[in-house]
């Protein structure tokens, strides 16, 4: 299980935050995986609640494990019109707006690690909706212009019996933005402690620490610090993560630890 919280853009007014939890485990073998996962996101007066259960298959390819996965589930979204200060209060397009809307979805993506290297490849919620002003029911579009593609991939060097090091790179694409690229680097001690550095895309800095507080809890926390021209307004995001396993059998490397 897994549960994390990102302030992002402090010193913004009405800024983005995220609250995610996750639960995943095996079912019958070592093959199936059965997830789920409960998140909410907010910024202004826009409101989201997602719920998704997801399934993976797992199978031996080569000198690795090829992962098939799909999620599937449904988005509760809200505009709390009623929370803006309007200077015409009676201003038609503010008024008699539906504030609720139910949007299902899809996600796939697949993921092949081996004990050295991964690759990946995902399109979270790849549905795109459009929304009824006037009833606030929600119909699927027929194209994929908010459909968000994730490419990543790394590779562990290890530097000796307590150090390794795990450069990685995730490349993102939407239909309507520039591509974006996050560089990251950790350094790993012992398995057990990580300190991580990365660059990401519109002058973006990533700092991470992470420890395996047991075999059973680790923690992290991740700072974001922009150093654009918005910087000079912001004092970073936050965000931190608590991870916890039910049952621990016996170590293997998981394809999120390398």
């Amino acid at each position: 299980m897994t549960a994390s919280y990102r302030n992002q853009w402090v010193g913004v007014s009405d800024a983005p935050k995220s609250y995610i939890l996750s639960v995943h485990a095996p079912v019958y073998n070592d093959r199936i995986g059965l997830g789920l996962l409960v998140g909410s996101n907010s910024i202004g007066i826009f409101r989201e609640n997602n719920f998704y259960g997801n399934y993976a298959y797992r199978m031996e390819l080569g000198e690795g494990k090829l992962s098939l996965g799909l999620g599937f589930g449904f988005t509760v979204s809200r505009m709390a019109w009623n929370d803006l200060i309007a200077a015409d209060p009676g201003d038609e397009k503010l008024m008699n707006n539906p504030g609720t809307a139910v949007m299902p979805n899809f996600s796939l993506g697949m993921y092949y690690y081996t004990g050295k290297y991964y690759l990946g490849f995902s399109m979270p919620m790849f549905l795109s909706h459009e929304i009824d002003r006037n009833t606030g029911k929600s119909r699927i579009a027929g194209n994929f212009s908010g459909t968000n593609f994730f490419l990543t991939g790394g590779y562990n060097f290890i530097l000796s019996q307590q150090f390794s090091l795990l450069p990685s790179v995730l490349i993102k694409y939407h239909p309507g933005n520039p591509v974006q690229v996050d560089y990251f680097t950790r350094l790993s001690y012992l398995d057990r402690f990580r300190l991580g550095l990365g660059y990401r895309s519109k002058d973006i800095l990533v700092a991470l620490f992470q420890c395996q507080l047991n075999y059973q809890v680790s923690l992290a926390y991740s700072y974001d610090y922009s150093f654009g021209s918005i910087g000079k307004y912001l004092t970073g995001s936050h965000e931190i993560g608590l991870n916890y396993v039910f049952k621990y059998s016996r170590k293997v490397n998981g394809p999120r630890q390398f």
